[in-house]
């Protein structure tokens, strides 16, 4: 076979073999028998919490604070939720919860310069006072939320027309099942005295903005 024959004849080859590539490539083959075809994972998220109420805009619910202390669950809302460990109360109330990842409701100051990853807004049903120990445990977690970042939790307190900004602190993410996980947030309740029925709003701001850890 000549020079030129055998430089067409291999240019037809390649051109069948780069062919028949790009059909493969451009219609997808299945696998015969399933053990290389990609299987779809659906993100975790976390779950939600028994008899929270979800509304377009946040979730909410109604917990109970032992006088031992304990963690309460986190309405689940935006990809966040999780748990949250606080200190004894004394006595026993009932508090409300709602979590929101927006100012829905135009009345949630900001406690911080930028945007919260979450609002918490808390309203004890009668005044309460809080132990200077806080449990172990617990962390409000989501896929926002990044494993070996700094956060830095702020808090406020109103009743009768008194507002009482508690002392931020700052926290460590950890890598949990549905994302990064804040434990500690509980730690801004500790040793607060409060005497009659009131209205708290925690926020959750990316980066360290103080000195003190939760």
């Amino acid at each position: 076979m000549s020079s030129r024959l055998q430089l067409i004849v291999a240019s037809f080859l390649t051109f069948g073999l780069l062919e028949g590539c790009v059909g493969h490539v451009g219609g997808f083959v299945p696998a015969t028998n399933g053990a290389f075809a990609p299987a779809f994972v659906p993100e975790k998220t976390p779950p939600k919490c028994p008899g929270q109420t979800t509304t377009s805009q946040f979730a909410s619910e109604t917990v109970t604070l032992l006088t031992k202390g304990g963690t309460f669950c986190v309405p689940a809302f935006g990809g966040f939720g999780g748990s949250i460990t606080y200190p004894p109360a004394n006595p026993s109330v009932k508090l409300k919860l709602i979590l929101s990842t927006t100012n829905y409701n135009k009345h949630l100051p900001p406690l911080s310069k930028g945007m919260p990853l979450v609002y918490l807004q808390l309203a004890n049903s009668s005044g309460t006072s809080f132990g200077s120990n806080a449990p172990a445990g617990g962390g409000l977690t989501g896929k926002l939320i990044k494993p070996s970042s700094t956060y830095t939790a702020f808090g406020q307190a109103s009743a009768s027309g008194i507002t009482l900004k508690l002392k931020p602190c700052y926290l460590v993410a950890s890598k949990g099942t549905y994302g990064g996980v804040i434990a500690g947030i509980g730690t801004l309740l500790k040793g607060q005295n409060v005497p009659i029925p009131a209205h708290g709003l925690i926020e959750i701001y990316a980066g360290k903005q103080t000195g003190t850890k939760c």
